[in-house]
């Protein structure tokens, strides 16, 4: 696989970087999270066509691939963009091989931005994407009915519809449930880098079989892949974000005479931070290599991206917080928010425990 961008690739990562400067810029973000409702900047992107970018032209794409999907995720993490993106592309995943009409409609929809997706798998008690799900699908007559609770459904109160895991007679499936609809309790709140996600509640909610119990395994491995891959390049925009914004910063700060980045202990901490970054990129790369590989080999690559986007962002904007001094806990700094991103990066989807845990079963 050539991992070189394509002259097209290149200006998608032009492009993207020059919208969310202009439309997304540090303040103007905090205008733009301050409000309750989806920002106009959500749906811009959908007319940027960021959603169907990666997805084939059969499915009502623009035929990219996942590198176009980790370059615009990570522009995302370069400017600290906050919404519906990444769970709306784990949906398109989940769907993207399913065979029923119902899934086909709805992947297309969500690329051309009709309908907004999310996603509903994790559930109190559960530690990361590859548990399995105790919510019921019971089966009456044609349809099926839900019962159980769902958490941390990201972008929730944004979503149209939610693509629900639930355990039937034949095994766990996927379902669609709209959101809002009957027997759907929702409670929506924020996470500490400012995200929107839902805790859920289904009482006998009617759904839609998508993905049934014969799919299920390689639905989930393909939403994994999207979610790990997602985050992994989110992380190399944001710590290559902090970092240079973190250089500037010592350059305009003087002691005795002297700017900061000009002491020698500093350069050596700022660069084995850029060295960190370059590793996690590396990472990145390999994971996209395996896109296509045997089960094994693609998750072993995607679980590596996920244990070191964890651990280096948060050392990396651990670090920059630091070099900022009290200043970088203060909510006007920017080094703040990526901090808190960064955080949550480790722990989203199932922290680093748990990947590490999952990787070494793939050793033996």
């Amino acid at each position: 696989m050539d991992l070189h961008l394509n002259e097209e690739q290149k200006l998608l990562k032009e492009s993207a970087a020059r919208f969310l400067r202009d439309q997304y810029a540090f303040d103007r973000r905090k205008l733009l999270i301050a409000d309750d409702a989806p920002s106009g900047v959500w749906s811009k992107l959908v007319d940027l066509g960021w959603l169907g970018a990666w997805l084939p032209e059969e499915a009502g794409g623009l035929g990219g691939s996942a590198v176009e999907f980790a370059i615009l995720m990570e522009e995302a993490g370069r400017h600290l963009y906050v919404g519906p993106y990444l769970s709306a592309s784990i949906a398109s995943a989940l769907l993207r091989n399913a065979d029923s009409r119902g899934a086909r409609e709805r992947l297309a929809a969500s690329a051309e931005g009709e309908r907004h997706l999310t996603v509903a798998h994790l559930e109190p008690g559960s530690r990361g994407m590859m548990d399995s799900p105790t919510v019921r699908g019971i089966a009456v007559g044609s349809s099926y009915r839900l019962t159980g609770r769902k958490r941390l459904v990201y972008s929730g109160c944004f979503a149209d519809e939610t693509i629900v895991s639930a355990v039937t007679p034949d095994g766990p499936s996927f379902f669609a449930v709209p959101m809002g609809g009957t027997g759907v309790a929702t409670r929506h709140y924020r996470t500490v880098d400012n995200d929107w996600v839902s805790d859920v509640e289904f009482d006998l909610a009617e759904a839609e079989l998508l993905v049934g119990a014969p799919g299920y395994a390689s639905a989930l491995d393909d939403a994994i892949y999207v979610a790990l891959l997602g985050v992994g390049a989110e992380a190399i925009g944001l710590c290559e974000a902090v970092l240079t914004q973190t250089k500037d910063y010592l350059a305009d700060r003087k002691q005795f005479g002297r700017s900061l980045i000009e002491f020698q202990a500093l350069q050596h901490r700022i660069s084995d931070l850029f060295v960190e970054t370059e590793t996690l990129r590396w990472s990145l790369l390999d994971a996209l290599s395996q896109s296509s590989s045997a089960r094994t080999l693609r998750a072993r690559s995607i679980f590596g991206l996920k244990i070191q986007a964890g651990s280096i962002a948060t050392m990396v904007a651990g670090q920059c917080l630091h070099l900022h001094g009290g200043m970088g806990m203060t909510d006007e700094m920017p080094v703040s928010h990526y901090y808190r991103r960064a955080r949550m990066i480790e722990a989203q989807f199932g922290n680093t425990d748990y990947f590490t845990a999952a990787y070494t079963t793939l050793m033996d």
